[in-house]
């Protein structure tokens, strides 16, 4: 291409780029304004490995989690990202008022479990009437778990209705893709810390070199657990202390 070719060329360009305005209705403006963010350079902006709001204890079912972030997805189809940050806290908040509510229900089963035990010819309504007897000296404890429980309903319903005045006042037309990926990667057991890794290994090291050492129950679980040690120390060698690992009693999962 000659020069007098290139700079014809650049003069058309010009002269057409003049006459476009670009798009005229909202919903062409904010298609537009998507450019940017959706060419390949940009898309990994947009990606999440894991959700801004995380509520979750190593006691905790995931699975349990997700399945309320689940349902509630498929009830409110979030239609922007801000709509679902609002949507997590809630789930969030709804999540740890049910795990209140567990807590409590453990509580009070643990204490007719104690009667029934020392009292085992009470009748039902008995044991339980003298469990709810003996609970009373927790008052604290009951007093705690009711602040909690009205604590994260009354957050509950206060990110429902912030979601709502989102979705009528500042809705996205057309509306946003939203993408429940990082969510979901919740359902992945988190591998345990460096420092802990680390304080396995030294409790190891330390087994290894005293045989008389016992090894503390999580440290046995941890190492026992093929699939773990070989994602976070692998190549590590538990073979000379298969004998001890096997036989120390290990308690059940709470």
């Amino acid at each position: 291409m000659t020069e007098d070719q290139k700079a014809r060329r650049a003069e058309i360009a010009r002269a057409n780029r003049a006459k476009s305005n670009g798009p005229v209705s909202e919903p062409g403006r904010f298609i537009s304004s998507l450019n940017s963010i959706t060419t390949e350079e940009h898309l990994n902006i947009l990606k999440e490995e894991l959700p801004e709001c995380i509520a979750l204890l190593t006691t905790d079912c995931r699975q349990a989690y997700i399945r309320l972030y689940q349902r509630h997805f498929r009830q409110y189809k979030p239609e922007a990202e801000c709509e679902q940050t609002l949507l997590r806290h809630m789930c969030v908040e709804l999540f740890q008022l049910e795990r209140t509510i567990s807590l409590e229900t453990h509580a009070r089963q643990r204490g007719i479990d104690d009667v029934i035990r020392a009292y085992p010819d009470l009748s039902d309504a008995d044991r339980e009437l003298f469990a709810y007897e003996q609970g009373l000296q927790k008052d604290k404890l009951w007093r705690a778990l009711q602040r909690d429980k009205k604590a994260h309903l009354a957050a509950y319903t206060s990110y429902h209705r912030l979601f709502k005045q989102t979705r009528l006042g500042f809705r996205l037309i057309p509306p946003e893709p939203v993408s429940s990926d990082a969510d979901n990667n919740l359902a992945e057991e988190p591998l345990p810390p460096p420092e802990v890794v680390a304080e396995a290994i030294a409790h190891a090291h330390r087994a290894k070199n005293e045989p008389s050492y016992d090894l503390p129950h999580w440290v046995t679980e941890m190492l026992l657990n093929e699939a773990l040690m070989a994602e976070i120390a692998p190549g590590y060698d538990v073979n000379d202390l298969l004998e001890k690992l096997t036989a120390a009693p290990i308690p059940l999962a709470a």
